[in-house]
C-alpha cells in the first residue's frame, strides 16, 4: 500500500512533526529556525530517528520521541565540539598518533558505503560530513536550493542506512 505522505505511516507522521521539531531544535541551540545550524541539526535528528525507527512503538506519540532524539543530537554536538581539539593546538606528533594504522581498509569500507549514491548525493554528503560545510554553503557551491541539498543528504543517508541493514 502506498501512503500519500511517504513510504510508510511513520514517514508521514515524521513529516508532519517537522515544523514543531524545527522550532524545538532552534530553541535548544538558541538560534532562529531559519539558521543553518538549526537546519543541519534538524536533518541529523531526522536521520537518526529514521535509523532507529524500529525502536519506535507506532501506537505512541511521535513528538516526544523525536524531541528526545533532538535533545540527544544537540548534546552530542556540544560534546563533540568541546572534545574536538583545535587544529592550531595540535602538533605533528599528535596528528600522527591519532591516525589509524588501518586507514586503507577504512577507506575501502567508506568507498563501498558510498558506491550506491548518485554523484550529487555523494558530493553533498562528503561536503557536509567530511568538510563540515553547512547546507547553505553546499547549496551556494553547488548552485542548488538549500531544500534540494537537504533532500540529497536525506536520500544519501537513507541509502547508506539501507545498505547497512542489508549486511
Amino acid at each position: 500500500m502506498v501512503h500519500p505522505q511517504g513510504d510508510s505511516p511513520l514517514e508521514g507522521r515524521m513529516a508532519a512533526e517537522i515544523p514543531r521539531l524545527r522550532a524545538y531544535v532552534a530553541r535548544l541551540l538558541g538560534v532562529r529556525t531559519t539558521s543553518p545550524d538549526a537546519e543541519d541539526a534538524l536533518q541529523e535528528v531526522l536521520a537518526r530517528a529514521w535509523r532507529y525507527r524500529a525502536s519506535f512503538e507506532e501506537e505512541r506519540a511521535l513528538g516526544p520521541w523525536l524531541r528526545r532524539a533532538a535533545l540527544r543530537v544537540v548534546l552530542d554536538r556540544r560534546d563533540a565540539r568541546e572534545r574536538a581539539p583545535r587544529v592550531a593546538e595540535l602538533d605533528p606528533d599528535q596528528v600522527a598518533a591519532r591516525t589509524s594504522p588501518d586507514l586503507p581498509a577504512q577507506r575501502e569500507q567508506l568507498e563501498r558505503m558510498l558506491a550506491p549514491l548518485s554523484p550529487i548525493e555523494r558530493e553533498s554528503l562528503l561536503r557536509f560530513h567530511q568538510r563540515g560545510e553547512s547546507v547553505a554553503e553546499i547549496a551556494a557551491a553547488m548552485q542548488l536550493a538549500e531544500g534540494t541539498v537537504k533532500s540529497h543528504l536525506w536520500r544519501a543517508r537513507r541509502r547508506i542506512a539501507e545498505r547497512g541493514r542489508e549486511r
